[in-house]
């Protein structure tokens, strides 16, 4: 398998490439190619260009969640699609249909989720509904919608709200969904998250769950953790966790702030993720 960042909030030195409060991966594994999220705007489809990366290629497109900043790039996508004359339908995958919800940062004033229509992107792919794992290739695995292990993650709502049957709700962000890879010697589980709204360590449990696999060989992806917005109590807890991984290659990234990271590279040893990043599994 084979990872390539094109969007993230920051970008590695010397590559001149665009970086936003955004995500957006290239997952290879054999023939296969996903898409994964959309990144706030078209910069990820500059940076794939500048890293030769021809996204008309992709098999699969995956929404992890419906947050803007995954998503709001789905129309340039979709822009680029028909200007290219894109012929066929790339499968879409989603996990949950709390994806396709309204949802609004009131104390910030604007709308932060999805901004294309369930019926327009019926007319561009291939639109399935997900929960449960599903395995794209022999090892690779989108992770569907994973399971609570533990008591102290996903325990605070997201700061926008979500329109749910008739009213404005809290929103855990249910849609949330990963992909696990598992190595061929059977042992290993490598990671791929997005903001990792279900927690890394719940996350990480499912991976080596639902993959057979007992260690986390790589984990890139974000981890959701802010000072600001979780306490300390859940940050030490998963710092407490990930120690006992004995994680080989950890790039935490997008949505975790400097503090958290910070707590997270003293705890395991750790890489510095940003676009233009190559990650390669076996």
């Amino acid at each position: 398998m084979k990872v390539t960042l094109l969007q993230e909030n920051n970008s590695l030195f010397g590559r001149y490439l665009s970086a936003e409060h955004g995500y957006s991966a290239w997952i290879e594994d054999g023939s296969i190619k996903v898409l994964y999220d959309c990144g706030f705007s078209d910069k990820f489809i500059h940076n794939a260009e500048a890293l030769g990366i021809d996204l008309r290629t992709a098999d699969y497109v995956v929404l992890s969640h419906g947050h803007r900043d995954h998503t709001g790039g789905l129309k340039y996508l979709i822009k680029y699609y028909r200007e290219m004359s894109m012929a066929r339908k790339p499968i879409m995958l989603i996990a949950h249909e709390d994806i396709f919800l309204r949802k609004y940062n009131f104390k910030k004033n604007h709308s932060s989720g999805l901004d294309v229509s369930r019926e327009v992107l019926e007319q561009y792919f291939d639109l399935r509904i997900t929960p449960e794992p599903l395995w794209l290739t022999e090892n690779l695995c989108f992770m569907g919608l994973t399971e609570i292990t533990n008591d102290y993650e996903r325990k605070v709502p997201q700061a926008a709200n979500k329109f749910k049957n008739g009213a404005w709700v809290d929103d855990l962000v249910d849609e949330d969904t990963q992909f696990a890879y598992k190595h061929k010697n059977g042992e290993e589980v490598s990671v791929i998250a997005a903001c990792a709204h279900y927690g890394i360590c719940n996350i990480m449990e499912y991976a080596k769950k639902i993959t057979g696999a007992s260690k986390i060989h790589t984990y890139l992806g974000g981890s959701h953790l802010r000072i600001d917005e979780v306490p300390q109590s859940q940050v030490d807890k998963t710092c407490e966790y990930v120690k006992k991984q004995g994680i080989k290659n950890f790039y935490i990234c997008h949505d975790t702030d400097l503090h958290c990271k910070l707590a997270l590279w003293n705890t395991t040893p750790s890489k510095e993720a940003g676009v233009g990043l190559v990650v390669e599994c076996e």
